[in-house]
């Protein structure tokens, strides 16, 4: 067994309160994950208490997803242990709001390619899989051997997972691995794909005012398209907050890469837990721009065609030079 896998499963057992936490505004694989893990572990270690928190719900329905407990802001008070999904630091994790003792040992299981300073109290298991999904996958399968069984949600979970992280296996990262730990899910229960595709397409029709609002800001150079709202756009109007976190990601995901002579972009919105704050997500169309580099001098990371920073500035105009400063450095 790799001997980061033996930490884990020491850890685990040494501690008897484990707070589960994935990144600000997850997707369906940082739920996935933090959902199969909890299950699992819950199942192998049924005297030790483990919690999800988020903020937020998935935008699907998704099995086990009622054992998420919603929350304005995260507490770690009580827990000795926390366990990260589909991020490499605490710092993806939580804001100045949140109540998170970064003393406690951590795991982050992660498959995306940002570094970060290495930390005694942080253990990192990344092999650099196709999602946080199969990752948590092969971790819990070499831990618990032939005790590890998936049953019909947690066979479902890991094909959400994998599917929504791959692009339905369309995208390079997915590997013979990937195809392997799917198929294995699969032989225990047949998800509709056709199905799950269809829903996780759909967008609450209260984002739509907050889409409209996006749109009016498109802005397009040369193959390059990005969108934003300001903060005070937001506080000032109730629509528009309550639909733009949705509204972000539908757009970021299903619009931005696809408008004809469009390849690559970016789209902000303000981070409304902290003050002078804002959420910046990055796509890109294969060979095209490498974004990770753009959102990594940013302070960022992710993937080649698909990442995103957490950022300062005291202004929507001084953030937008400082992000068209860098790109201009990388295109």
């Amino acid at each position: 067994m790799k001997n980061s896998y033996k930490q884990f499963k020491k850890l685990i057992e040494k501690s008897s309160n484990i707070l589960l936490l994935t990144h600000k505004g997850p997707d369906v694989d940082a739920f996935c994950s933090a959902l199969l893990l909890k299950q699992v572990l819950m199942e192998f270690f049924p005297k030790k208490n483990f919690t999800i928190q988020a903020k937020q719900n998935p935008s699907m329905r998704l099995p086990r997803m009622k054992e998420i407990k919603l929350v304005k802001e995260l507490n770690s008070t009580g827990f000795d242990l926390i366990l990260l999904t589909d991020a490499g630091d605490l710092s993806l994790c939580s804001d100045e709001n949140d109540r998170i003792e970064i003393s406690l040992p951590v795991v982050a299981i992660d498959h995306h390619d940002t570094s970060f300073d290495k930390k005694e109290n942080v253990l990192l298991i990344n092999e650099n899989m196709s999602s946080a999904t199969e990752q948590v996958y092969m971790l819990l399968k070499e831990v618990f051997g032939k005790k590890f069984k998936l049953d019909e949600e947690t066979a479902s979970l890991v094909q959400y997972g994998i599917v929504a992280d791959t692009g339905r296996f369309l995208y390079d990262i997915t590997t013979a691995n990937t195809h392997r730990v799917f198929a294995e899910a699969k032989s225990v229960v047949d998800v509709d794909l056709e199905d799950f595709a269809y829903r996780n397409s759909k967008f609450p029709r209260e984002a739509t005012y907050a889409i409209i609002k996006y749109l009016q800001s498109l802005k397009i150079e040369k193959d390059m398209a990005y969108m934003f709202v300001d903060r005070k756009d937001l506080e000032e109007d109730l629509e528009l907050k309550q639909g733009a976190s949705e509204a972000q990601a539908f757009l970021r995901d299903k619009f931005l890469r696809f408008i004809q002579g469009v390849h690559w972009g970016f789209i902000i919105k303000p981070n409304m837990n902290t003050k002078d704050s804002w959420f910046v997500s990055f796509r890109s169309t294969k060979e095209f721009q490498d974004v990770r580099v753009i959102a990594e001098e940013l302070g960022g990371g992710g993937h080649t065609y698909a990442s995103g920073v957490l950022i300062k500035a005291d202004s929507l105009e001084s953030l937008l030079e400082r992000i068209l400063q860098i790109v201009e450095k990388h295109v």
